[in-house]
């Protein structure tokens, strides 16, 4: 069995009772999903050095990402995003940026979501 299914099981069983389950999988069981190995189809390398790396993200209208580690970054969207970040305890944020527009997100676990009815284009700029 994988360590993940391992490390998984531990936490379910060491909490007994449905009601007993904590809210969110604890993020050392999820750290070192990387976003471009978790998601290749939406995430592209488009520039790393030392300093940092660049990554271009493709969603769908309605198109979801795997839950995946992120690094602090500038998002800047490239089109209109109108983008859901989500913590695998449920916690959202939703976010809505016109084309051209940036905000500064610190890392964390989650995944993401196009809310828009269009397609999202948006460049992640991630500090090393």
């Amino acid at each position: 069995m994988s360590l993940l299914a391992v490390a998984l099981c531990a936490v379910f069983l060491a909490y007994g009772q449905k009601g007993d389950r904590p809210e969110i999988i604890p993020p050392e069981v999820l750290r070192g999903k990387d976003a471009l190995a978790a998601d290749p189809k939406h995430y592209k390398l488009e520039f790393e050095n030392e300093h940092m790396r660049v990554l271009r993200v493709t969603l769908k209208a309605d198109e979801a990402v795997p839950v995946h580690d992120d690094r602090d970054a500038l998002f800047v969207c490239i089109k209109e995003c109108h983008i859901r970040l989500t913590r695998p305890g449920g916690r959202g944020q939703d976010i809505h940026l016109q084309a051209g527009e940036s905000r500064w997100i610190y890392g964390d676990t989650r995944s993401e979501k196009n809310l828009s009815s269009q397609p999202l284009e948006l460049l992640v700029i991630e500090t090393k």
